[in-house]
């Protein structure tokens, strides 16, 4: 078994840092074999990554993105597949990973890449699709919540919770439940208050809008919400 990396920015060449693999770089195509074939570029690459991908190699494509990829992977016969949330931070391209602790993966290589993480350095669990779900949502809120309200008030994060708490969780009430339905999950009490508690021990960071249709965008296809169209108006979206 040979494990494939796509991509070589700071995420990919991290993993690669963990053990062999086959690094394969922009405009290349994914070899036949097997093993699992890590994406580690960005979410509007992924189209061109699945075109360079043999069909026999497809269900061997692990994704670390952030954001809502569910209607992509289902739309492309890829809802099967292996997802991992990754909490580690690499500052530059080579630089040390540093653990930040929660990292999870669920579906067929999940295994395989707990272990990958495990020689670099980085606790990972692999869990059920039904909890992956579950931290999925929470991060994307925690993205989706925190990168409009920095940008539309000016702040930072901890400045967010500090200040216009009151938004966070009106913002956080209301994208929770859009997406609740959507995936016809139920999170655990406390999400607003958890994404506070995870943005405390990052204050100093600004948040942004970005990667709208897999973010911020998926939200406003699925509902217009008040709270959150009066911020994006205030960012002319």
């Amino acid at each position: 078994m040979t494990e494939t990396i796509v991509g070589v920015g700071r995420i990919g060449r991290a993993l690669a840092e963990m053990g062999p693999a086959a690094l394969v770089r922009r405009g290349e195509a994914v070899p036949d074999g097997e093993g699992p074939v890590y994406v580690c570029t960005r979410n509007d690459d992924l189209d061109v990554v699945l075109r360079q991908t043999p069909r026999s190699r497809r269900g061997d494509l692990v994704f670390v993105q952030n954001g809502m990829l569910r209607p992509w992977l289902e739309r492309h016969g890829l809802a099967d597949n292996t997802q991992a949330l990754l909490y580690f931070a690499v500052s530059t391209r080579g630089a040390t990973p540093v653990d930040g602790g929660g990292t999870v993966a669920w579906g067929p290589w999940a295994d395989a890449l707990v272990a990958r993480l495990a020689r670099g350095g980085i606790a990972a669990q692999a869990v059920d699709r039904e909890t992956f779900d579950r931290q999925m949502v929470e991060k994307l809120l925690w993205n989706c919540v925190f990168g409009l309200i920095c940008q539309a008030r000016g702040v930072t994060v901890g400045q967010a919770v500090d200040d216009h708490r009151a938004e966070v969780d009106a913002l956080t009430a209301e994208l929770a439940g859009v997406a609740e339905e959507a995936l016809e999950l139920t999170l655990a009490p406390g999400v607003s208050e958890r994404l506070c508690a995870y943005s405390r021990t990052i204050a100093d960071y600004t948040g942004a809008v970005k990667e709208w249709r897999w973010r911020n965008g998926w939200f406003r296809g699925r509902a217009r919400t008040p709270v959150h169209e009066g911020l994006l108006a205030m960012i002319s979206i």
